[in-house]
């Protein structure tokens, strides 16, 4: 099988910017979103990615939005040949609606082995009793 030799000028012009890195969406990471019985978690795939350039933001109570970088790994080395360029980087963006009441307060995350792990907990119903007239 032959292999097609990509310099890393060739990829970043494939890519219609400069740097190798753009201003829109480059990417979306793989995600789980698991129910428990009283939490939401969500995990997101970001190997690489530094949890500084992340941000995490929980929009009309119920859209989380995880958006950051993932800053393109540079070979300080003359004369490199890519022979393969699968990795992605450049910005990311996921939106996630979830349907039920949360617990906003308690949201908590962690960035571990490359994954980013969201805890949402759920928000009780509160029982409200009607007297019948």
């Amino acid at each position: 099988m032959a292999k097609k030799n990509y310099s890393l000028f060739e990829i970043e012009i494939s890519k219609n910017f400069s740097t190798g890195i753009s201003t829109k969406v480059d990417w979306e990471p793989s995600t789980n979103i698991i129910e428990a019985e009283e939490e939401l978690i969500i995990e997101v795939e970001l190997p690489g990615v530094n949890k500084e350039d992340v941000s995490i933001v929980l929009e009309r109570n119920q859209e989380l939005v995880i958006k950051g970088i993932k800053l393109q790994p540079r070979i300080n080395k003359p004369q490199v040949t890519y022979y393969l360029f699968e990795r992605e980087f450049g910005h990311f963006y996921k939106k996630i609606i979830i349907d039920f009441p949360l617990d906003n307060a308690n949201i908590k995350s962690i960035m571990e082995n490359g994954v980013l792990i969201v805890k949402i907990p759920k928000r009780k119903p509160k029982k409200i009793a009607v007297t019948i007239k």
